[in-house]
């Protein structure tokens, strides 16, 4: 794999795109399209096998793609991570909270672990318009430049797109092509405009340079499976192609069966044919083709055929479970579940370890990365002089699994545990409705009030009436 190592593939004369960055753009062209559903761009080839005239088109879309890379975003981020930086009526806090709330961080996330599944990696990108935006940003235009004894030592990151304009001139309009980068170093970003001729860069037109005051990349990745000699993740797709291929053609084999024998062609008396009004031919009223036949005359014979539908759907399930494996997912991942195999969250849960351990593969790539984000967004802020910024230092995250939570499960366990003096009451509340130290601290404080309520009674005991003694009746006697 041959990488960018220098500034130099920018410089006057140079093809564009890169030549070295053609495959990688070409795989990320061809993901976009399967995950959008454009099959037919893609397998054009492969769909030429359902006719022996290679004029097919495939009518038959299975997009796991779109399915599978949907699923690890919904286990990562269904179920939004609680992300903290202080107390919470702290300035950090407080802060967080409103980077978080401004650039509905959640969803800039989703996209970011949509495109580390499509693509292999995805990308944060930070800028200041008046506050910290973060935003996602398509790993197409991307070109990382790295060290020539280090690959994994990124020096540059290099966002950079062509436009065309229309432009006037003195022999009438015609379509000029610009190519505009945006290079990103550590404290400093430089914008540059190129005038492009015939794939060429020709000429520069503009140039300008930023400080940003932060002593980082304002771009920072987040890849998926990575190797020692790769610079970007590898993508969900390429070991599935095959098998998603196989799938789609073997159901609309399946389905071109069906539709061509569910209207037979039919024999019969010449009696049964009637005249068209407007052709004046001979016709019969039926799907099929009619043929009629005298009394004296042989019926034309017909090639039956056994579909073997039965080897096509065992063929099928292979390749399902193989798709399963290369996923890494399960029937159970997508809802398929047979009776009696998950009727509690621990055995969801055990069905569900190979797509977990994926997710958290995931996870251990995002951690750092959002909380890098965030720094830098602070950062950020309080170098452009923002009012009331802060700068965030502990960020902490709590990631969640996704699955649907077995609350009554969950609390037979607990009460077991703080039962046998294996947990303290605190940490089982604390567990079970994720409370913050302040609400977990009133929570304690009304248990323990309730405990100690006396509860009054319904009915009381009468009590008799006696007469209030007096100087009178205190001598015992009567006069």
């Amino acid at each position: 794999m041959t990488l960018l190592t220098s500034l130099d593939f920018l410089a006057i004369g140079q093809k564009w795109p890169p030549p070295t960055e053609l495959e990688r753009l070409t795989l990320y062209d061809n993901n976009r399209k399967l995950f959008e559903g454009k099959h037919d761009q893609v397998y054009s080839q492969w769909i030429k096998l359902l006719r022996s005239d290679q004029a097919a088109t495939l009518e038959i879309i299975l997009n796991w793609h779109k399915r599978l890379s949907i699923l690890w975003a919904d286990l990562l981020l269904g179920e939004p991570p609680r992300i903290s930086a202080g107390d919470r009526n702290s300035s950090e806090q407080q802060n967080l909270e409103r980077l978080i709330r401004e650039n509905q961080l959640h969803n800039v996330s989703y996209e970011v672990v949509l495109d580390t599944s499509r693509f292999g990696v995805g990308l944060y990108k930070i800028r200041y318009d008046g506050r910290a935006i973060i935003e996602a940003q398509q790993p197409a235009v991307w070109f990382p430049v790295v060290k020539t004894d280090n690959v994994k030592e990124i020096v540059a990151h290099v966002l950079a797109y062509t436009y065309d304009v229309e432009e006037k001139g003195l022999f009438g309009t015609r379509k000029q092509t610009y190519l505009k980068a945006e290079i990103h170093e550590r404290g400093k970003i430089t914008s540059a405009l190129y005038l492009l001729r015939d794939g060429m860069i020709a000429a520069e037109q503009d140039r300008e340079e930023v400080s940003t005051g932060v002593d980082d990349f304002l771009i920072v990745p987040v890849n998926n499976i990575l190797t020692s000699d790769r610079v970007t993740g590898m993508d969900d797709y390429s070991d599935l192609d095959s098998i998603i291929q196989e799938l789609e053609i073997r159901v609309a084999q399946i389905s071109r069966i069906l539709d061509k024998h569910a209207d037979p062609n039919m024999y019969g008396p010449d009696t049964a044919l009637e005249k068209d009004p407007q052709t004046g031919q001979l016709t019969f009223r039926g799907g099929g083709k009619y043929f009629p036949v005298g009394p004296d005359e042989k019926p034309p014979g017909y090639v039956t055929w056994d579909g073997q539908l039965e080897a096509a759907f065992r063929q099928i399930d292979l390749l399902m479970e193989q798709l399963y494996i290369l996923s890494e997912t399960s029937a159970a991942a997508f809802g398929q579940l047979k009776s009696g195999l998950a009727e509690s969250g621990s055995a969801l849960r055990r069905l569900m370890m190979a797509p977990l351990a994926k997710v958290n593969r995931i996870r251990m790539r995002f951690d750092p990365a959002l909380k890098k984000v965030l720094r830098l967004a602070s950062e950020l802020e309080v170098a452009q002089g923002k009012p009331g910024a802060v700068k965030l230092e502990n960020i902490e995250i709590t990631w969640n699994d996704g699955l649907p939570q077995d609350d009554k499960e969950q609390a037979e366990v607990h009460s077991i545990l703080v039962q046998n003096g294996l947990e303290s009451r605190e940490t089982a509340i604390r567990r079970l409705f994720q409370f913050e130290a302040d609400t977990l601290r009133e929570e304690l404080m009304r248990i323990a009030a309730e405990a100690n309520t006396q509860v009054p009674l319904i009915f009381k005991p009468a009590i008799p009436q006696t007469k209030p003694i007096t100087p009178e009746t205190s001598t015992g006697g009567e006069e």
